[in-house]
């Protein structure tokens, strides 16, 4: 029989990562999301400049060597990270967070301060979608999903797990059925953005 060797060609890789959050800024932190009184699609969420609060900094200085880590993994040169954007999120039984990107951004990424105790679904996971559009021509009847053949990947809301993905990378959470704390950024990054004398780099 001759031999086949997959090659796995262009992916898309969601980082996980698990942070411990000092008590007392985390009680403060999910006070804060809490008493937020702005809504968008029913949900709570807070302003977006919330690394900027003192009981946020642990988390935000943590936050960019996450990314740093991020960004050696896929060896791309950089001179600093800029967080564009941080906020709280608060989604309530029966609520969900529907199906979107983080434009004009390149890294961004979600941390759950209260979510599934190990065992419960009760929360909803987060969904990301296949960017490929082609991959939904044609799907066969699936004998068991795995990696080569899912066009949406889902990970459970766990207290203290994070995860870290492109800003264009499609993702909602459908309707959840306990309450959902997180955290959500955006990073860009300050550098040189293609190669020299193509008429497509750029210096940010």
């Amino acid at each position: 029989m001759v031999d086949v060797k997959g090659h796995v060609c262009f992916p898309t890789i969601v980082f996980e990562f698990k942070l411990d959050i000092p008590v007392h800024d985390r009680i403060q932190m999910i006070s804060y999301v809490k008493n937020s009184e702005i809504k968008i699609s029913g949900m709570k969420q807070t302003e977006d400049d919330i690394d900027k609060i003192s009981y946020f900094k642990y988390f935000k200085n943590n936050i960019i060597e996450l990314n740093k880590v991020v960004l050696e993994e896929c060896k791309y040169e950089y001179e600093d990270i800029i967080i564009t954007n941080m906020w709280g999120n608060l989604l309530s039984p029966g609520q969900n967070h529907p199906p979107h990107t983080h434009s004009n951004n390149f890294l961004s990424g979600v941390f759950y301060l209260q979510g599934n105790a190990e065992g419960d679904k009760t929360a909803s996971e987060i969904h990301f979608f296949d960017p490929r559009p082609q991959s939904t021509v044609l799907i066969p009847r699936r004998k068991e999903n795995i990696h080569g053949n899912s066009n949406i990947v889902a990970f459970q809301p766990r207290e203290n797990i994070g995860y870290i993905f492109p800003s264009w990378l499609m993702h909602w959470v459908p309707p959840t059925g306990s309450e959902r704390i997180s955290l959500s950024w955006n990073i860009i990054i300050k550098g040189h953005y293609g190669e020299p004398n193509t008429l497509q780099n750029a210096y940010i």
